[in-house]
């Protein structure tokens, strides 16, 4: 696990240019305390800073081919490095050090850039082939490691952080509104490729990057498919699921540091857990939670479930002395305004977990996004396929339509006589909590940036769910939840908040072997109305129990208290408004972080 930045010069790479790299190493310094490289030819310049997790002693980047002909920058892992690795000898390559990434390098030279397609693990990459003069950059198919651009006059500056970019190479940086306000409603970004700085981009889940001396080119090599291709059982599917479920935790623990699970008294997290004793590992945890009484502490029953399992179980208790500093210290690594509250939280347990020795921790991201487990998403799906169902009937044109439209309204009269199907198809309907405080802020909420205002009130922030097949709006839904809250906001911030404290965060139910599995799924098997994650709870049902998976669902988003005390003690540097809350306070803070005003 690493930051990276790289550069390619249409022009000459200068000493200006190695000392710009050098100092967004130096940027990055807690994503790689462990060691630092960098390597400069005329055209291109490489620096890394690496937290070392596999290849302890062989494992220095940049990492170099046999000839040297090809060099290698790469943060994140390759956990089917072993079996490549294995292949590869097979066909004669030479491997340079014990360092998982190396895999890319002779994979390449095997395939070009269709080594991606044998890459298992979350990962982004710059790879230099000093032969062809072109820069390869990619990241992996979910989009768990970040990878960000910009286009200068003279090149093209790729770089893991935003703010190393931003610091060194925009010095007149240009506000996008509209990509600032989506995160402040919506808590994550709408837009997948365009940042809230106009002048820096983001490279894309699933895509990679060719740039040359005739220009850049973009192209995708991965995209989650939801259609519905697997033709086999419910007890077939369930059998494979697990198969892939076991077999992605298993990866997921290769390491050459200490790793542990973290346990929340949750579905996702005991899964990992147990399937990792299951595989013969001992298996540490950690579990958090808040001193005092609150709703949302699971150590009940991780500990309950640990005993039972044999896990060596460790806890972890958060009050309000570990909240003091812990909003002014995420916003200097978050990079973007991504505004889930639990993040202080999050922030605060890293902090902890770091003294406890470990540097690599399993999580549960993904389980909800995959397997439907969020209520609300769950009946604004329904409450979209009635709708749609319901303005499908018109016109009424001919018998059949209209005996349609009567058995429509016998089944669902109250929903449309109340205008509301199960719930409202409107502009709250998405991230509704957040839809009453986001309307009161931006009402007034106003900046000036480079001798120009910025209003809030004239952004139209509106999400559209465009088309689907009918039948499909539990995906269409489920879509957004994967691709900009699960990936652009949880992720994120795990990332962002671990690496903060130099913890590598893995979570192996976004395996994109797992994903595309279950994504191939009809929603015959996987969905059940009223039963979030039906399908994961039949699939584990000898494996965590029941007290667990019927357990209601509880988040570790810390107590309101925490929250109002950030929101009253901040005030407003760049945006003026009369009213505060927890998202525009955060976007305000990292504006005067990395905005001059």
């Amino acid at each position: 696990m690493c930051g990276i930045s790289a550069l390619y010069k249409y022009t000459s790479i200068t000493e200006t240019d190695k000392e710009k790299l050098l100092a967004m190493n130096q940027e990055m310094h807690y994503r790689g305390p462990d060691d630092s490289g960098t390597w400069f030819d005329n055209k291109c310049g490489m620096a890394q800073v690496r937290l070392s997790i596999v290849g302890l002693e062989k494992g220095k980047q940049p990492l170099f081919n046999e000839d040297k002909s090809l060099v290698l920058i790469c943060n994140g892992e390759i956990y089917n490095y072993v079996e490549i690795k294995k292949d590869l000898i097979k066909k004669g390559h030479i491997f340079n050090s014990d360092s998982d990434s190396e895999t890319i390098l002779h994979l390449y030279e095997e395939y070009g850039v269709k080594c991606l397609d044998h890459l298992r693990g979350m990962f982004a990459f710059c790879l230099w082939d000093i032969k062809k003069k072109q820069l390869f950059a990619a990241r992996d198919r979910i989009g768990e490691k970040t990878l960000y651009y910009s286009q200068t006059p003279s090149g093209v500056i790729f770089s893991t952080e935003l703010k190393a970019i931003l610091k060194h190479y925009i010095p007149k940086p240009q506000i996008n509104l509209e990509r600032l306000a989506e995160p402040i409603r919506y808590t994550s970004p709408l837009h997948k490729t365009d940042t809230y700085i106009d002048q820096i981009k983001r490279i894309n889940p699933g895509q990679y990057l060719l740039v040359e001396e005739s220009g850049l080119r973009k192209f995708t090599y991965w995209k989650r498919d939801t259609s519905d291709t697997f033709t086999g059982t419910f007890s077939e599917a369930k059998t494979q699921a697990l198969k892939l479920m076991q077999e992605s935790v298993e990866l997921c623990l290769r390491s050459d540091v200490p790793v542990a699970v973290m346990l929340s008294g949750g579905i996702d997290s005991s899964a990992i857990a147990a399937l990792a004793k299951k595989a013969g590992h001992e298996v540490h945890t950690i579990t958090a939670g808040y001193k005092g009484n609150h709703s949302v502490d699971e150590r009940d029953v991780a500990r309950r479930f640990a005993k039972e399992r044999g896990f060596i179980y460790h806890e972890v208790e958060l009050d309000e002395s570990d909240f003091k500093n812990s909003f002014d210290e995420l916003t200097e690594h978050i990079d973007e305004p991504i505004t889930d509250s639990a993040a202080i939280a999050q922030w605060a347990l890293y902090k902890k977990v770091k003294s406890l020795g470990f540097k690599v921790l399993l999580g549960g991201m993904g389980g909800d996004e995959l397997f439907y487990g969020y209520p609300f998403w769950n009946k604004l799906s329904e409450s979209l396929a009635i709708q749609r169902q319901h303005q499908a009937l018109f016109p009424w044109k001919g018998k059949e339509r209209k005996l349609a439209y009567l058995k429509f309204m016998i089944q669902h009269f109250k929903y449309v006589l109340f205008a509301g199907y199960p719930m409202k198809i409107a502009d709250s309907s998405v991230g509704g909590w957040q839809y009453d405080d986001y309307k009161k802020f931006s009402t007034d909420a106003v900046f000036n940036s480079d001798n120009e205002q910025y209003q809030f009130s004239k952004i139209d922030l509106y999400k559209s769910w465009g088309n689907s097949a009918q039948g499909k709006e539990l995906d269409l839904v489920y879509q957004f939840s994967f691709d900009n809250i699960m990936t652009m906001a949880y992720l994120y911030l795990s990332d962002r908040l671990g690496m903060g404290n130099s913890l590598e965060i893995r979570s192996p139910l976004v395996d994109y072997k797992f994903v595309e599995f279950v994504s191939s799924l009809p929603n015959s098997i996987k969905y059940k109305q009223n039963n979030p994650k039906f399908f994961l709870k039949e699939v584990l049902k000898d494996i965590v129990p029941d007290y667990i998976l019927h357990a209601p669902k509880r988040g570790f988003s810390p107590p309101n208290g925490f929250i109002n005390d950030v929101v009253n003690n901040y005030n407003y540097k760049f945006i003026k408004s009369d009213y505060k809350y927890y998202n525009s306070v955060l976007a305000d803070r990292l504006l005067s972080l990395n905005i001059e005003l």
